[in-house]
């Protein structure tokens, strides 16, 4: 029989302990991290600006909740509930302003390996690319960039499942709504809002959603798994 404390330490592998971070100016970010790569989900309060800034990390960001204006080297642009995600490349200025009177909710992906190329649309902000049927009763929706690809995904209720696989790619999850069966390798985690998996090339997973309703999350595949790179105009 496996030892319940070794269980335990590989689980938080797949589905690391989130740490409170909370900053003067009243936001607050649950970040979990595996290698080279941390989630942020940050709660930004009406009135707040995060003043521009710049690190080696790459880092994309989506808005899950309320209205951000978004900053990125001179390029400015509202970003509205998982209707487009910003990259900022590697030491390029970027910074945002709650402009609004209601708490703002995000998600923000930091990563550095010095193998990658960290690039970005000209403008910095992605937009859709496509939308499908992954399965049936799965609706996708990606937006892509040479390195990265992002899902939103549908997990119908009522016993919908994606079936145990693996693959090349790196696969990182954020649950957004609702909640879901999230299993890495055997180890099983009750995926809530703000829970965060991540899997590493070549590791089974699986997941399924056993409530009477959908659930969604955010999923990022490094490198793109289902679609093309983008081609580039010259």
């Amino acid at each position: 029989m496996k030892n319940d404390n070794v269980l335990k330490d590989k689980s938080e592998l797949y589905f690391p302990k989130a740490e409170l971070k909370e900053w003067e100016n009243g936001v607050r970010q649950y970040c979990t991290r595996r290698n080279d790569t941390e989630v942020l989900i940050s709660y930004v309060p009406p009135g707040v600006v995060v003043d521009m800034h710049q690190h080696k990390e790459a880092q994309l960001g989506m808005v899950i909740s309320g209205e951000l204006m978004m900053r990125v080297g001179d390029v400015e642009r509202i970003l509205t509930p998982l209707d487009a995600a910003y990259i900022a490349p590697p030491n390029i200025p970027h910074g945002a302003s709650n402009l609004s009177d209601k708490e703002v909710i995000a998600v923000d992906v930091k990563r550095y390996k010095t193998e990658e190329n960290y690039t970005a649309p000209e403008d910095y902000f992605l937009e859709v690319f496509k939308k499908k049927d992954l399965l049936p009763g799965m609706e996708v929706t990606f937006f892509v960039e040479d390195w990265i690809e992002v899902m939103l995904a549908d997990i119908p209720g009522n016993g919908g499942e994606m079936p145990e696989h693996r693959h090349r790619n790196e696969q990182i999850g954020i649950c957004i709504s609702g909640g879901y069966e999230m299993t890495i390798e055997e180890y099983t985690k009750t995926m809530e809002f703000g829970t965060t998996y991540f899997c590493e090339a070549k590791e089974t997973h699986s997941a399924i959603n056993n409530l009477d309703h959908n659930t969604r999350s955010i999923n990022l595949f490094l490198p793109p798994r289902y679609n093309k790179k983008k081609q580039r105009k010259l």
